[in-house]
């Protein structure tokens, strides 16, 4: 939602953007009352726009917001476990290569790791219970749409 009504702000968005933003409900009452106050405002911005965006932008950041510890632990990207993975296996191809081999040949040496990766990150977050698996976030794709 913040990316959306900065990305208008900025002028980085288009405008195929902003109408699915602000035509797609959401399930979360306080995102979506939001969202609809972001559609309400008039195209193109003006300054009293400009400030009701810069509010909204305030008011979803403070939706977003954990009451949790502030000291609780981030949930790893996905991409790290997967960059990860592939470091490793680009290391066991090229310590494992064949000369006459073909470039393919061993490419399960950099598939699987990177699998194993992705994995790990989901199976650390899982135990965590950290980003997709937040008890929060859990609840909400329970009831649908976030």
């Amino acid at each position: 939602m913040v990316g959306a009504i900065t990305a208008l702000l900025d002028g980085t968005g288009n405008r195929w953007a902003w109408r699915a933003f602000t035509s797609a409900s959401l399930r979360d009452a306080e995102l979506d009352r939001i969202r609809r106050c972001a559609a309400a405002v008039d195209l193109p911005l003006d300054s009293a726009g400009r400030a009701t965006l810069l509010d909204l932008i305030d008011q979803a950041e403070l939706v977003g917001v954990d009451d949790d510890d502030p000291e609780r632990p981030k949930p790893w990207p996905m991409k790290a476990g997967i960059a990860a993975g592939l470091c490793v296996g680009a290391l066991l191809w090229w310590r494992n290569h064949l000369s006459g081999a073909g470039l393919f040949h061993d490419l399960h040496l950099i598939v699987v790791p990177a699998a194993l990766g992705a994995v790990i990150v989901a199976v650390r977050n899982s135990r965590k219970q950290l980003g997709a698996y937040a008890p929060k976030v859990v609840e909400q794709n329970r009831r649908g749409r976030v």
